[in-house]
């Protein structure tokens, strides 16, 4: 599959239960896509940044609650984290993408910086935060492709949760069952 290409997207979700909403802008630049975005939630308000290489590798992320807390990581090299002071983490070596629980646009990353043929599989360490601590924590996920380009099944490699996601042409989430639906 080959995505369109992106110069700059807005993007919106909505949860499917509770209140809600994030705004996300995706924009292009010389080294690859920056990414920035506020989401409100019926009992948080977080933004954050992330900026990605060309091939969608995140190279760097940033939370900040309205309550003060401030998450900085950065990826100097695949598989390799540290924290916003330089400090290297090696409880995340390996994790080549983030999974922001708070947002769905996170989904979108392997799925675009990997290949996937019909039926094809593909296993990732990744590094996920939930939403109540933001303390993030190595997640084992699995994405199967159904519909190259448009639908994978997601599934947590402990079984604890699985969803049909579907994605645009752009490679982002139109449909998250259960949990985010874009809005216009």
């Amino acid at each position: 599959m080959m995505w369109k290409k992106v110069e700059e997207i807005v993007a919106r979700w909505r949860p499917e239960e509770g209140e809600g909403l994030e705004h996300l802008i995706l924009r292009a630049t010389p080294d690859g896509y920056s990414v920035r975005s506020n989401v409100i939630g019926p009992s948080f308000a977080v933004s954050y940044a992330i900026d990605l290489n060309k091939s969608w590798r995140t190279l760097s992320f940033t939370v900040d609650s309205v309550d003060g807390r401030r998450r900085e990581f950065r990826s100097p090299a695949p598989g390799r984290w540290e924290d916003g002071n330089g400090n290297r983490l090696p409880v995340f070596d390996g994790c080549i993408d983030i999974d922001l629980s708070f947002t769905c646009f996170t989904n979108s990353l392997p799925v675009r910086r990997m290949a996937f043929a019909k039926g094809q599989a593909h296993e990732f360490a990744m590094l996920w935060m939930p939403t109540d601590t933001l303390d993030p924590f190595v997640d084992g996920q699995r994405y199967t492709c159904r519909e190259p380009g448009r639908r994978f099944h997601y599934e947590a490699t402990d079984g604890a949760f699985e969803a049909e996601i579907v994605f645009d042409d752009f490679g982002l989430v139109s449909d998250y069952p259960g949990l985010f639906r874009r809005v216009a």
